[in-house]
């Protein structure tokens, strides 16, 4: 009886401490390593905390002003190296119509003088450029063995509405211009208008209004209708699709 009751006793202590030990002998006990990782699987690095804040996803870049400039002052420095002779203006603000880097252009590449000098948005002014050298010179020799020496404008920059009221001009925003004629250096001048059929001039005529229409957006002139039957009307004005007018 009284091995019984210490071995109880003994049991009850046992018990009574439990709580308190068997921590510490887990504690203490060894843990079984990690096998190591497969050959053919690198070890995967410890895991960061998710951010609370993750970073925002790509965007669109949207144009600044500073875009704008650069822009611009990249058109003007085409100008220069072209060769052509201009000043600077300016934006102009009248109302409704504006120009956005406007230039007063008064000759083209190989001298050629614009008459009279007209103001109009730098990119017009290149575009000139381009077509008087590609196309209005080269055609000139073929035709007339003549260089051009002079473009006569009738209107470039002008504060209006489209002759049918519907919207603003493309010459409200200095975007456009209209071609009235030619000078010549052995002939004489040329005034854009119905030509007499298959004469030098109406082959002339016919040639740099057809080359102008991958140059410029808008190309209306004789046979176009009868507000274009004296001069020709170019002018870069953005359509969806790069949906262009040659007529």
């Amino acid at each position: 009886m009284y091995r019984r009751g210490c071995r109880a006793g003994l049991i009850g202590a046992v018990m009574a401490l439990w709580p308190v030990l068997a921590p510490a002998a887990w504690a203490q006990a060894p843990t079984a390593p990690l096998p190591p990782p497969r050959p053919d699987r690198p070890e995967m690095p410890a895991s960061e905390p998710r951010s609370e804040n993750p970073p925002p996803a790509d965007t669109p870049v949207e144009k600044t002003a500073s875009d704008d400039n650069s822009a611009h002052s990249a058109c003007l420095d085409r100008l220069t190296k072209l060769g052509l002779r201009f000043e600077k203006r300016p934006r102009v603000e009248e109302g409704r119509c504006s120009v956005e880097n406007p230039v007063l252009l008064s000759s083209l590449p190989g001298g050629v003088e614009v008459a009279p000098a007209s103001l109009m948005a730098c990119p017009v002014a290149e575009s000139l450029a381009r077509w008087m050298s590609e196309v209005v010179a080269p055609e000139a020799e073929r035709q007339f063995q003549s260089a051009p020496t002079k473009l006569l404008i009738g209107t470039s920059y002008q504060c209006r509405d489209q002759r049918n009221g519907a919207k603003l001009s493309e010459h409200a925003l200095g975007n456009g211009v209209d071609i009235m004629g030619f000078e010549f250096a052995k002939r004489s001048p040329l005034a854009i208008a119905s030509q007499s059929e298959n004469s030098p001039e109406a082959t002339f005529q016919s040639a740099i209004q057809k080359a102008a229409c991958p140059i410029f957006n808008t190309v209306l002139g004789p046979g176009s209708d009868a507000a274009h039957g004296d001069h020709l009307h170019l002018d870069l004005r953005q359509r969806k699709g790069d949906y262009r007018i040659c007529q």
